[in-house]
């Protein structure tokens, strides 16, 4: 299909003027009638929202590119961070700073629960950038001092946390605003695809990075240096490049943290399906955070205390679970969600954990390198590509005035939970010198997740009736996520 793009000559104060037809030179005979009938109204608009889609991507590039450039500075973080924690630090330090995480995550989290759905986007987006882009600068120079090595590289690995988690949720949230229904249909996956390639290029650069690093006889975490960068440019250049648009504002209805948390509450009581499904995400994190932790220590267990060697071991695994991922979200994802529907879709993932605990653990205790690559490997992809999608296409039938705090309940807080428990359940096989206690803790909470995702599965036709998840009919109602048609 051929695209117009007639979006540049939109007015700013017209939201549906980009699919307008543009102004024919002649207006007699049969041009006009065209002109007349393209611009009827129509109910859904995505006829429109097709023909346009060159003017879409361009509304679209400010927040594509800030999606691509976060996800890039998280997993560069992520890997570089681990890796360090993993050998620099003891089994103490190492489940402190992943508990740590959890408790970050968690407060950060429930800061921005209260204001995110009413504070205008973008002075709050410049704020968090800019504080992200210091804390960065700090955390990589007290990395690069010896004796506050540990210290500098605890606060890399929360930052990590932090932009992994909350800032693509902001960017989102400004996709939200700037697309209706229609408009995200066709721009959100594209925008996604920033996503993707922003966390495939981190873990290439985590991959090769240590090779680099040593031919040039660097510190291995000089490569950060990138991070702080990252952050302040992006958040003064995308408030400039979306100033004035509808991205720019919230929905400007004041409450208090109080009002925000109840609103939420009695969405979850009002929708019960969406109590076992918050409570399966829940089980499920913890699960598949317990086995990642599990990972960490069993890679350096079979490889060593090399920070360069662990590193390549870990950012190749991502790298590899990544592409897997984005391949399946492009072929298969969609087909998956067809046939099971959403809640048969999100059984996936924690079937997924205990095959990897299983290969994982099997991996540590044979040291069998590759068992333990796979088992996570496996995790990672499922997380990366079904399950993100399932859950993004749940959210989207929530409305819009809550759809960003129900993001904090469905995902934000079961990670945060689960670094909490999987750390405690961690520090039991260390205390106990023992690998299988975690294993049966993993496969426990994982049956228990896909015991409440049977009951989402059994209730789920049911509470689509809910007057609750009806969608506020508005030009400006957009999912935060992109649908698979």
């Amino acid at each position: 299909m051929t695209f117009n793009g007639q979006g540049d000559q939109t007015p700013e104060d017209d939201p549906w003027g980009f699919l307008a037809e543009r102004e024919p030179s002649d207006s007699a005979g049969p041009k006009s009638e065209d002109k007349q009938e393209e611009t009827a109204p129509r109910e859904r608009g995505e006829l429109r929202a097709t023909v346009a889609g060159p003017s879409l991507r361009k509304r679209a590039l400010p927040t594509a590119l800030a999606l691509g450039a976060m996800s890039f500075t998280a997993f560069l973080t992520q890997i570089t961070a681990a890796s360090q924690l993993v050998t620099a630090a003891g089994p103490g330090w190492l489940l402190g700073f992943y508990a740590l995480g959890g408790v970050g995550l968690l407060a950060m989290g429930a800061v921005q629960f209260g204001f995110i759905d009413q504070q205008a986007r973008l002075p709050m987006i410049r704020v968090v950038m800019i504080g992200y882009g210091l804390l960065f600068a700090v955390a990589v120079m007290l990395s690069l001092a010896s004796p506050w090595l540990l210290v500098g590289v605890g606060l890399l690995w929360l930052l990590a946390e932090q932009t992994n988690y909350l800032v693509p949720l902001l960017v989102w949230t400004l996709a939200g605003d700037e697309f209706n229904v229609a408009e995200g249909r066709k721009v959100f996956p594209w925008i996604a695809t920033f996503g993707y390639a922003g966390q495939v290029l981190g873990l290439a650069v985590a991959t090769v990075s240590p090779w680099l690093m040593e031919g040039l006889e660097a510190p291995l975490l000089l490569v950060l240096v990138l991070n702080p960068i990252t952050c302040i440019v992006v958040g003064i250049w995308l408030a400039k490049s979306l100033k004035g648009t509808s991205a720019a504002h919230g929905l400007a209805k004041e409450e208090s943290f109080r009002q925000s948390l109840d609103s939420a509450r009695d969405f979850v009581q009002g929708v019960p399906v969406w109590r076992h499904l918050l409570l399966g995400s829940m089980f499920t994190f913890i699960a598949g955070m317990t086995l990642f932790v599990m990972y960490l220590g069993g890679v350096r267990e079979i490889v060593g205390d090399d920070p360069a060697t662990v590193q390549r071991v870990f950012g190749l695994v991502g790298l590899l679970a990544c592409l897997a991922g984005w391949a399946f979200s492009v072929l298969g994802v969609g087909k998956l969600l067809e046939k099971w529907g959403i809640p048969g879709t999100l059984l996936i993932l924690p079937i997924v954990t205990v095959v990897g605990a299983v290969l994982v653990l099997a991996g540590v205790l044979s040291e069998i390198l590759l068992l333990v690559a796979i088992g996570m490997g496996l995790w990672l992809a499922q997380r990366w590509s079904v399950d993100r999608v399932a859950r993004r296409a749940a959210l989207a039938l929530v409305p819009n005035e809550r759809r960003a705090r129900l993001y904090f309940l469905l995902e934000l807080a079961p990670v945060g939970i689960g670094l909490i428990v999987g750390a405690g359940a961690a520090a039991i096989g260390v205390w106990l010198g023992l690998a299988w206690p975690v294993l049966v803790v993993i496969i426990i909470v994982a049956l228990a997740a896909i015991q409440q995702g049977l009951l989402v599965r059994r209730d789920w036709e049911g509470s689509l009736l809910n007057w609750r998840l009806r969608r506020r009919k508005t030009n400006r109602s957009v999912a935060i996520d992109f649908d698979i048609d």
